[in-house]
């Protein structure tokens, strides 16, 4: 396990657009935190990157990053995330991943293994568990009687508006050969998660790794993992409707999807209980600092009342690194640990096993 220091060093694998976007801003600005190093496949990116932060330490290949004693935390946000995560807990830097955790549950088990073995801690980047918004509302959530109903609606549009916002990098130096290689190995590794016989299914299974992930995990924090998938659709390829229960009174309606060609983003989670309806409203999730919007409906004296609350603008990225941090310098497991993002993995594999094929 690496020394504790009052500023740690963080190496970032893979700089494209949530790197730049989200996270190299937030670990420059910071105090506790110091990017130490950049890697890429691409040349012109670790370039790029490294001229703007300043960072001197460039790498092609990760391994040749990992080899530096000084980085204390590796940030993975390539595209294939398991054996990053697994060669960096072995040589001893704690962990932290964007999502997808990774594409199948003998990866996850990999994963957590090293993580436990070298002693360091592994986090999936789920900044949603860590937005004010779902925290303020969480404990409601937890304590709402008679829960009947939860929706769980992620509808994603097009990621270009992203160019639109921020001035972002793309670097033109990747070989064709070597993005066919990822993907081919990415594919096998998502049909090796759903089986062969579900082989058509592996791009909406590999929609909800990309996408829902981020809603089942807030959805387990508050109401705990679904009894069993009673219904799955896929349709579209992409399209995915699973019905989920929750006990014998309760239901959970599991939705999502890309509407492409439009710049909008829904992504809700929603409880209907006797006593109240909690509705937590997230914004698009590359947008720095915009906030989540809880609204609650509840009976007064016979009477309905409404609010709706901003409980922070304080950013969800932001918010997540902070906690890591904690963990690392006070010894604590994060919320978003390497089990929390197996279950996840999981839930996704239940529901494209649910869909009749």
């Amino acid at each position: 396990m690496c020394e504790v220091k009052d500023k740690l060093r963080v190496g970032v694998v893979g700089c494209g657009q949530i790197a730049q976007i989200m996270h190299l801003p937030y670990l420059k600005e910071l105090p506790f935190l110091e990017i130490g190093a950049v890697c890429d496949i691409s040349k012109m990116q670790i370039d790029a990157i490294g001229d703007f932060y300043g960072v001197k330490n460039r790498y092609l290949d990760y391994q040749d990053m990992l080899a530096q004693d000084d980085l204390d935390i590796v940030l993975i946000c390539n595209m294939d995330h398991a054996q990053v995560a697994i060669d960096a807990a072995t040589a001893g830097k704690h962990v932290i991943t964007e999502k997808p955790m990774c594409f199948n549950l003998e990866e996850a088990d990999r994963m957590i293994e090293a993580a436990k073995k070298s002693d360091v801690k592994l986090m999936v980047s789920y900044m949603k568990r860590y937005d004010p918004g779902y925290q303020w509302a969480l404990p409601m959530l937890k304590s709402m009687k008679d829960l009947r109903y939860i929706q769980v609606r992620d509808f994603g549009g097009d990621f270009s508006i992203n160019n639109e916002i921020y001035d972002l990098f793309v670097p033109t130096d990747i070989p064709e050969k070597v993005m066919k290689e990822g993907q081919a190995k990415m594919q096998a590794a998502l049909v090796k998660a759903v089986g062969k016989d579900r082989e058509e299914l592996s791009r909406a299974y590999s929609l909800l790794l990309g996408l829902s992930t981020h809603d089942s995990v807030v959805m387990r924090q508050a109401f705990g993992y679904p009894d069993r998938v009673l219904y799955a659709d896929v349709y579209e390829k992409t399209f995915v409707v699973a019905v989920l229960e929750y006990g014998s009174g309760a239901r959970c309606g599991f939705e999502s999807g890309l509407l492409m060609g439009g710049k909008w983003w829904e992504e809700n989670l929603t409880a209907f209980g006797t006593d109240r309806v909690v509705e937590v409203k997230f914004p698009f999730p590359y947008l720095r600092n915009a906030a989540t919007l809880v609204n609650v409906k509840e009976m007064d004296g016979g009477a309905i009342v409404s609010k709706e609350v901003v409980a922070s603008y304080d950013e969800a990225f932001k918010r997540e690194w902070r906690h890591f941090y904690e963990c690392i310098t006070e010894d604590r497991e994060p919320l978003t640990n390497g089990e929390e993002g197996r279950a996840d993995i999981a839930l996704m594999i239940d529901i494209i096993k649910a869909v009749r094929v």
